[in-house]
């Protein structure tokens, strides 16, 4: 796969660098002579010949100022979106920027996740980073903030007022709202570290961890939640990946390494059929677990969750997932800019692709949608929280009832056995493109 990718990048560069050649050059001649390429070289410069003739009308007739670079992004997003795959596109360099920032975890800023709260048309913040320059002067979560350097910003203008809060220089005086009182704090915009997991544990000896996204530090913070669960001998685990779009991969094998025995995590294949299986050893940590899911439960956190049901670690509480069964492959050009373009799909260790279906829970549960669009998913009160709630019962078999579907989940928790899955025989044409 790693191949295919240099070559891809070696093909695009070539392109882009024919692209801009000087108009003397006649594209496949220098000043100094002739150039030979291959028959596929000169096969792609003739597919892209259309690009070269409007670059000479735009430089012979065009009556204004023109930018040649965001003419050639321009041209790189269109030639991404002629894919038709949502899930491959092209970076600008400043979106590429943003892309390693959210990979990292590390930006310039105060620290903090925000919502436009519907109900009050204010920006209410959902969020603070651990360690970040908010959480130091005191911002907690539920705060709205009403005034930034005495101006005022309303819902309506949340990304004027996180690019204030972005680019300052100087310390920014914050008017927040908490509880009807008003109050106000000095943060300075400084190197953030977002930390992608939360963790605690629950009455009744339950350990509850979040992972936000696969990205960052979420490995290293979940593995800190299982430091203290083993410690504190909880008597199950309960994994939040409602509104987790994803990350990286490796991310979600990582943790699933952590939870799971031995066996293929997830298996990918490409276009080829050629198929690659992401393994992990026989070292986990075994604790009854609840993961709670949502239809914004996406690819990574789809891995996750289908590993843990295949193997039979724990049951899935909630809604259906989102249903993305493809992988991408990332990478970026000497310019800054970069691309994002579908690699493969996977499949759980059962051998299902859950591509535009997304794994069913095995206990449902819906949340009252108009205390989820006043609080966020993730900020809920507990006591308003019935997908948590019903997580909890099931870890502490408390549930009376006579549904099939919450009974076998039951059950599943007190006679756990995870054991790697049996061997699956993938479809000969799963690989293939166009299904």
């Amino acid at each position: 796969m790693s191949k295919r990718i240099l070559a891809f990048c070696v093909v695009v560069v070539l392109l882009f660098s024919c692209a801009a050649a000087d108009d003397a050059a006649g594209g496949v001649f220098s000043q100094s002579g002739s150039v030979s390429i291959s028959t596929r070289e000169y096969q792609r410069l003739k597919q892209f010949e259309k690009l070269a003739v409007l670059m000479d009308l735009t430089e012979r007739y065009y009556d204004g100022e023109y930018d040649v670079d965001k003419m050639i992004d321009s041209a790189a997003s269109g030639l991404m979106e002629g894919i038709g795959d949502i899930y491959s596109f092209y970076y600008p360099k400043e979106k590429m920027e943003q892309f390693n920032e959210e990979s990292l975890g590390q930006y310039k800023g105060i620290g903090v996740m925000l919502l436009a709260d519907p109900s009050d048309k204010l920006i209410t913040i959902t969020r603070v980073f651990r360690n970040s320059p908010a959480e130091k002067a005191g911002l907690q979560s539920g705060d709205k903030i009403v005034y930034i350097n005495d101006v005022y910003y309303s819902a309506y203008e949340m990304q004027d007022a996180v690019n204030v809060m972005r680019g300052a220089e100087e310390p920014l005086k914050l008017t927040v709202l908490r509880k009807d009182e008003g109050k106000e704090f000095e943060v300075v915009s400084a190197h953030v570290d977002i930390n992608y997991v939360e963790y605690e544990i629950l009455d009744g000896n339950i350990g509850y961890v979040i992972v936000y996204d696969f990205l960052g530090d979420s490995a290293k913070g979940f593995q800190e939640a299982i430091d203290l669960f083993q410690k504190n001998n909880v008597q199950g685990m309960i994994i939040d990946l409602r509104n987790n779009g994803g990350g990286i991969v490796d991310d979600a094998v990582r943790i699933a390494d952590m939870i799971l025995p031995y066996g293929t995590v997830v298996s990918m294949i490409d276009k080829d059929g050629e198929k690659t299986e992401e393994l992990i050893d026989f070292d986990y940590y075994d604790v009854p677990i609840a993961v709670l899911v949502n239809r914004y439960s996406a690819s990574a956190s789809e891995i996750l969750s289908g590993a843990i049901r295949d193997f039979g670690a724990g049951v899935l509480v909630g809604e259906k997932t989102f249903g993305k069964g493809v992988v991408q492959g990332a990478m970026e050009f000497k310019d800054g800019s970069g691309v994002q373009i579908t690699m493969a799909k996977y499949y759980t260790p059962k051998g299902y692709n859950i591509h535009g279906t997304g794994l069913e829970p095995d206990v449902a549960v819906a949340l009252d949608e108009d205390v989820v669009t006043i609080y966020g998913i993730n900020n809920l009160p507990r006591e308003k929280d019935s997908q948590l709630q019903m997580a909890i019962q099931i870890l502490r078999g408390e549930i009376a009832t006579d549904d099939e579907a919450v009974r076998r989940a039951v059950d599943t928790m007190k006679h756990r056995a995870p054991a790697m899955p049996d061997p699956v025989e993938f479809p000969t044409e799963a690989g293939k493109s166009g299904d």
